[in-house]
C-alpha cells in the first residue's frame, strides 16, 4: 500500500479529534516492540519520548510495553479508553523510517515485531474487551539485527512522530 509520505499525519489526527471533545476521550498509545533488536524498538522509543512531553495529560495513557502488549490489560481495564493506538515497527515494504497507519485486516500480510500474541488476534481482544477503537501505526525499520541501536531513519520517523503527536495533545 502506496501512500503520500504525509497521509498518516492526516490519518493520526483523524483519529485523535476524540481528545477535542466536550468531554475529551480517552485515548491510549502502546508502544510496542523488542529493545534488542535495533528498530524493532521504535514503538517503546515513542512511547518513552512522549512520556517525556507529555506530563499530567488525564486524557491520554502512554505504556511502554516492551515485546507483551497484552500484559497491558489492567491498566488499559482501569482507564477505559475509547481509542487504543498501537505504535510497532513493521515489514511495510516501504523505505526504512517510513510510517504508516496499517489496517487491522491487513496485519496477516507484513512481519511485525517479535511479539508474543499476533497485533491481529491482539486488536481483537481489545475490541472485544474495551469496545474501543484500535488503530495501528508503524515505522520501517532499517535494521532488526540483535543489539543494534536504532538506525538513523526510524530515530527520525521516532522524533517526527512524537512532535506530530504532542502537537495534536498539546
Amino acid at each position: 500500500m502506496k501512500t503520500s509520505s504525509s497521509y498518516w499525519k492526516t490519518q493520526l489526527k483523524e483519529k485523535l479529534k476524540l481528545l477535542a471533545d466536550d468531554p475529551p476521550g480517552r485515548v491510549a498509545l502502546l508502544g510496542i516492540g523488542n529493545e534488542l533488536n535495533g528498530d524493532d524498538s521504535a514503538g517503546n522509543w515513542v512511547a518513552r519520548k512522549l512520556c517525556e512531553r507529555l506530563v499530567d495529560q488525564p486524557n491520554l495513557l502512554i505504556m511502554d510495553c516492551g515485546s507483551i502488549p497484552e500484559n497491558a490489560s489492567g491498566p488499559l481495564r482501569r482507564f477505559q479508553p475509547q481509542l487504543i493506538l498501537l505504535v510497532d515497527a513493521a515489514d511495510l515494504d516501504e523505505t526504512p523510517g517510513t510510517i504508516q497507519f496499517v489496517e487491522m485486516d491487513q496485519v496477516r500480510g507484513f512481519s511485525a515485531s517479535s511479539h508474543s500474541l499476533p497485533l491481529s488476534v491482539l486488536a481483537g481482544f481489545l475490541v472485544q474487551e474495551f469496545r474501543c477503537e484500535v488503530a495501528l501505526c508503524c515505522i520501517q525499520p532499517q535494521s532488526l539485527e540483535f543489539e543494534a541501536k536504532l538506525s538513523t531513519p526510524v530515530t527520525k520517523a521516532v522524533k517526527l512522530l512524537v512532535k506530530e503527536l504532542a502537537s495534536i495533545i498539546l
